[in-house]
């Protein structure tokens, strides 16, 4: 089965700090499944990018929804995803949002 690096990336001031995506990371690790695993994350002035590995990215993403959606994070999160080598592919939210790593 194909691997998938899913991004979930917050800009703005609802995750601000390292700390604050460290956080997020704890609580998302519980709800990942064997074929999935946290990589890392990144932490720049724009934006703030946790890296999952995926088989099945829309799935993961789904299975991930109502936690950001509990933590008030949904509206404030892109979710992308690419094979290697590969463009990304927006999956939240819905409209043609652009999406760039940086």
């Amino acid at each position: 089965m194909p691997s998938y690096e899913l991004v979930l990336q917050f800009r703005g001031r609802q995750v601000e700090t390292e700390d604050e995506v460290v956080a997020i990371e704890d609580a998302l690790v519980e709800l990942l499944r064997d074929t999935e695993m946290l990589d890392d994350h990144e932490v720049s002035g724009a934006a703030r990018n946790l890296l999952v590995t995926t088989t099945d990215p829309r799935a993961t993403f789904a299975r991930l929804a109502p936690f950001l959606a509990k933590a008030a994070l949904l509206d404030h999160v892109i979710a992308a995803f690419r094979a290697p080598g590969e463009a990304y592919t927006v999956i939240w939210p819905a409209s043609g949002t652009v999406f760039s790593r940086t």
